[in-house]
């Protein structure tokens, strides 16, 4: 029978004796755990438990399963070592089975609540500078196909099963700030008002956002515009949009971004209340004139600003295929709550792998968390033995411990320099130290 001490018990005694693992990479993310506040966070977003193996370490272990899958997914003939274990404080890795179990416990209310939480913590620790926000759609196919119903119809014009995700990304970090889930056929002007909200509670301040034409909804641009949310987006094509743009008076077109001539005019949108600003570019191509429009609700900022602002949204997609190393792109549950509880935790895994990498600066901040994977976590050997009250981790033969040695040197110092008990809750409490072999 397993319980919460027999789990500690074991964990002690192997920690104890000493061991090998191709795996002590993992515990290069152990301050950044502490310092975005992971176990405690967890231990509000899974459900209590009396007995059985404590929920915030499954957390911890989907979170490390993001990390160390191929895309996501377990290979768990790879790591039935028990040395993989212990980066979740487990003496032993638990079942696919025993996770899903979990995740169809947690209501989507707590998973949300996890998310604004750790977004809190982002914005406090300077990961977000939160002036500009880019704001997009994302749609994922389900990993389990059973009840989906075939309700998207995809950008290749075929029908397929999917959940709908939104998201916001701070411009200026690249970094995510929050998402939300739900099932497919939800529109923009359902899901984005609460995902603003959700934003403006991170942020604590106005910003800029920055989306796409999905996002051309004059109801929608209200409801934002009342938030003190400023938007720019491109105008959505069609007739009638043509020839208005074509209509402007040439003497209007007298500023130029980049070698295009530019128009700074206003216009009307059904069901938004007052005129918006309207951005028109001029575009000559093939002997062709063609014409480029975006609105906005901004009026203090430079076209040219804006633009640029919005040239930067594209940075919203490399986020999505950064996101599907962590596997945002496999679904294991048609359940609303599971998958919203699973993107969380894998998030999670996202923003931790993203603080390691601004520590590290320099070549490697523009890395993706592929290659920081490669780096400095797969296949990383070295002996975990504790001393005292010390788990010591000799890493032997790191080909990148340049880089990562002078953010572990003297550990303890520097997490009680930022007010954090070094003491690490899923490992019985004991500190941590590494050294270079």
């Amino acid at each position: 029978m397993v319980t919460p001490s027999s789990i500690q018990k074991e964990l002690e005694e192997r920690l104890r004796s000493g061991f090998t693992s191709p795996y002590v990479g993992g515990l290069f993310l152990v301050p950044y755990h502490l310092q975005l506040g992971s176990w405690e966070m967890l231990g509000n977003l899974l459900p209590d438990k009396i007995g059985g193996i404590p929920p915030p370490n499954l957390g911890l272990q989907v979170i490390h399963h993001s990390l160390y899958g191929i895309k996501g997914t377990r290979e768990l003939d790879e790591l039935r070592e028990s040395s993989y274990g212990l980066l979740s404080g487990l003496p032993f890795i638990c079942s696919p089975v025993t996770e899903n179990r979990f995740f169809n416990q947690i209501p989507t209310a707590h998973s949300e609540e996890f998310l604004l939480e750790m977004g809190k913590r982002q914005k406090q620790l300077g990961y977000l500078k939160g002036n500009i926000v880019n704001t997009d759609g994302h749609s994922i196919r389900s990993f389990s196909r059973m009840h989906m119903p075939k309700s998207y119809l995809s950008k290749e014009k075929i029908y397929d099963k999917s959940i709908r995700t939104f998201w916001t990304q701070d411009q200026g970090t690249k970094n995510p700030i929050f998402l939300k889930a739900s099932y497919s056929g939800t529109t923009v002007s359902m899901a984005v008002p609460d995902l603003m909200d959700k934003t403006l509670q991170i942020l604590q301040n106005p910003f800029l956002s920055a989306m796409d034409k999905e996002h051309f909804v004059g109801t929608l641009l209200s409801q934002l515009d009342e938030k003190g949310i400023r938007v720019i987006l491109p105008m959505r094509n069609s007739d009638k949009r043509l020839k208005e743009m074509e209509a402007i008076d040439a003497s209007q077109f007298t500023q130029r971004f980049e070698d295009r001539r530019l128009a700074d005019v206003f216009t009307y949108l059904k069901d938004y209340p007052d005129p918006l600003r309207f951005l028109v570019l001029k575009v000559r191509e093939d002997g062709e004139t063609k014409y480029v429009g975006f609105i906005t609700n901004d009026v203090n900022m430079t076209p040219r600003a804006l633009l640029k602002i919005y040239r930067k949204r594209w940075r919203i997609e490399n986020l999505f295929s950064e996101c599907d190393f962590l596997g945002f792109n496999l679904l294991v549950s048609t359940n609303l709550n599971a998958i919203t509880a699973n993107l969380a935790l894998k998030l999670m895994a996202f923003n931790l792998m993203s603080a390691f990498r601004n520590d590290l600066g320099g070549e490697f901040l523009s890395m993706t968390p592929d290659l920081v994977h490669r780096h400095f976590l797969r296949n990383v050997q070295g002996k975990v033995k504790l001393h005292g009250d010390y788990i010591r981790v000799d890493v032997f033969g790191f080909e990148h411990q340049d880089a990562v040695r002078p953010l572990l040197d003297n550990l303890q110092a520097k997490l009680l320099k930022k007010g954090l008990d070094p003491r690490i809750p899923w490992l019985n409490n004991h500190r941590i130290c590494f050294r270079f072999m």
